[in-house]
């Protein structure tokens, strides 16, 4: 995809295609390094998510939890969604390009001169190999993977971040529950509150692990995501206005899952 977006071998939207996925796949692999950098934050992390859930024994504090829980799994859900929402739209068009259909002028469609389209826009690599209808079946299963590869590696980091920040929102909630129930009439205040400022540290201490672990992951995405929504709408602002219609509805789906 590095040479599409250098040699446009296919024409400059399938260069801006190959600039999008390109872009999305470095992303997945700088969070999937940073996941390995900061391992042992992340592993405290899951541990204490482990330990709340483990002792946990007044059910008011648990339904809190499982409050939060939902919303965390409500979180993973959309962006699994959308995940899959733009591996179906690579796939289908890719099934749409490479069949006639009925209602498509000469002039419109993709293969007239018998050239199959791929679903990642890599022509400059397999403009010589994808001629059979075997290597172009392997390239597709290969590209295909890679795309599911990308897309569980976007849609699960941003969803293991969301459920720990979830579950630390749980955590405070109930911290301030426990203080405000707190009484200093008892001759036991002091052991009482002396407990709940050791969880407050925990907490603090647990917060700053999750800041520390996704403070990174977050800057390249952002970065990243200014970088490919600029120069796309750079480039769609040049295109004519009956024709960026079709192209953002095509992209907005993927943009979105991905950045």
């Amino acid at each position: 995809m590095s040479l599409e977006m250098v040699r446009h071998c296919n024409g400059h939207e399938d260069a801006m295609d190959a600039f999008l996925l390109s872009s999305s796949s470095i992303i997945s692999l700088v969070k999937l390094l940073l996941h390995r950098v900061y391992w042992k934050q992340k592993s405290i992390l899951v541990e204490s998510v482990i330990h709340d859930w483990t002792y946990v024994k007044n059910s008011h504090f648990r339904d809190i939890m499982l409050k939060y829980a939902r919303i965390g799994r409500l979180g993973s859900s959309i962006f699994f969604y959308l995940g899959c929402a733009s591996v179906i739209s690579f796939v289908s068009s890719v099934v749409l390009a490479n069949i006639n259909l009925p209602w498509t002028s000469e002039k419109q469609i993709y293969n007239e001169t018998n050239e199959k389209k791929l679903m990642l826009a890599a022509y400059c690599t397999f403009g010589k190999y994808y001629t059979s209808f075997f290597t172009y079946c392997i390239i597709e299963v290969l590209q295909f993977v890679q795309i599911v590869v990308n897309g569980i590696s976007q849609c699960g980091n941003d969803g293991f971040f969301f459920d720990l920040t979830m579950h630390m929102c749980g955590q405070f909630a109930i911290l301030r529950m426990n203080f405000n129930a707190l009484g200093c009439d008892e001759f036991s205040c002091c052991s009482k509150l002396d407990i709940l400022l050791k969880r407050h540290y925990r907490l603090v201490y647990l917060s700053h692990y999750l800041e520390r672990a996704f403070t990174l992951v977050i800057l390249a995405q952002i970065l990243m995501s200014v970088v490919v929504l600029c120069v796309e709408g750079s480039y769609y602002f040049k295109l004519k206005q009956t024709v960026i219609k079709f192209i953002v509805t095509s992209k907005f789906i993927f943009i979105h899952s991905m950045l």
